[in-house]
């Protein structure tokens, strides 16, 4: 390696380990401050927790909108648990509408059928979204649940959530809608009170910048309602007995006070930068596609269905998405992902989550530019 281009890598090197992979992501300073400062000081039956609770729901209430015959539940579990939770409380008898965009959003869908319920999949191409028009069609067989995804991460796709649930409840008020909103709750404006989901649920560990310590379901008050009358709910993931303590600002199983500093640190940080988190997520992503275009590179997410928090990007030729994820952590101390199961090889994933500045997108771009162009320096092609 010649003396310019380790003085020009050294140059965009992180000073620690940063995160812009789609997996758990970079905590946030609020988060940071959290949990530098923790202690325990009362248990989860005290009245502190209580305090900690309420708050905690106010300012998920007042951050997403949501209204007040809606309740939002606060879990230790991750999200993943929740899909369940929509199961064990819904009728079995529920024909389901699960998409399928990629190999996560696939998941939900499965956690059904394997429960033997009548799952029905609307799939796309990778790289491809779900269109309105396309949901309205499908709908035309009949169903109780629909089951959307909001974003992708193997592909980097998102979908107009907005206009999906507005298809759905055009076709029938009665269908049950659930979003799945874990990579992207927190980076775009969602209103509760217009999307009117049954079911929005998200982990923490993603643009919510929180250690995988717990999660966030908001359910409607008629799924509230429905879960009544379903009969072996369980234990864990008993909507009622979640609802009925949440209403005294308890859970029935422990929930560490530490998730909820933590999700109320981060909720303020939200609240204090305001809509221009909307905007820097945004320019984040212009920023990777820009770059993308530039390198004569292209995302997998077709036109009009990019995420705001996800681009997957293909590699150059002669390149693969470990090897060049491998040297961005090598030579920039910087952690990003390759693609996804068929897509591994041929592409690399770049996150845009939490509270990442323009200046770190920037300088993580401008690194990969200098890996790329002297790749065969850096790896001894003669």
């Amino acid at each position: 390696m010649t003396t310019e281009l380790s003085t020009t890598l050294e140059s965009l090197k992180f000073p620690d380990l940063k995160l812009f992979a789609p997996g758990p992501h970079e905590l946030s300073p609020a988060v940071r401050e959290v949990l530098s400062k923790y202690r325990a000081t009362f248990t989860h039956r005290a009245t502190e927790f209580k305090t900690c609770y309420e708050e905690t729901e106010h300012l998920l209430r007042e951050t997403f909108h949501v209204p007040e015959k809606d309740r939002p539940l606060i879990f230790g579990h991750t999200g993943s648990y929740n899909w369940e939770m929509v199961v064990n409380n819904t009728p079995s008898s529920f024909r389901t509408l699960s998409l399928d965009i990629g190999s996560f959003s696939k998941r939900w869908g499965q956690v059904l059928a394997d429960r033997g319920r009548h799952v029905e999949i609307l799939s796309a191409d990778w790289g491809d979204g779900i269109t309105p028009d396309a949901l309205q069609a499908e709908l035309s067989k009949g169903y109780d649940l629909v089951l959307l995804i909001h974003n992708e991460t193997s592909t980097g796709v998102a979908l107009d959530i907005e206009a999906l649930c507005d298809v759905v409840r055009h076709r029938s008020p009665d269908i049950l809608i659930g979003i799945d909103a874990v990579s992207i709750a927190g980076a775009v404006d969602v209103r509760i009170d217009q999307l009117q989901p049954d079911y929005y649920l998200w982990s923490l560990q993603k643009d919510f910048s929180i250690p995988t310590i717990g999660s966030v379901m908001i359910v409607s008050d008629r799924a509230m309602r429905l879960a009544e009358t379903v009969e072996n709910r369980g234990y864990v993931l008993d909507m009622v007995e979640w609802v009925a303590r949440a209403e005294k600002h308890q859970t029935p199983m422990t929930v560490p006070d530490l998730t909820l500093r933590c999700i109320s640190a981060r909720l303020r940080e939200m609240q204090t930068e305001g809509d221009a988190r909307f905007d820097r997520h945004r320019a984040l992503t212009d920023a990777q596609h820009a770059w993308a275009e530039k390198h004569g590179l292209y995302l997998l997410s077709k036109p009009g269905f990019e995420s705001p928090t996800l681009s997957t990007i293909s590699v150059p030729d002669g390149l693969t998405g470990p090897g060049l994820t491998a040297a961005a952590k090598e030579h920039l101390n910087a952690q990003i992902a390759p693609g996804y199961g068929s897509t591994a090889e041929g592409y690399i994933r770049i996150a845009a989550m939490g509270m990442t500045s323009e200046e770190e997108m920037g300088q993580l771009l401008d690194g990969l530019t200098a890996i790329i162009e002297n790749w065969d320096q850096l790896n001894g092609a003669s």
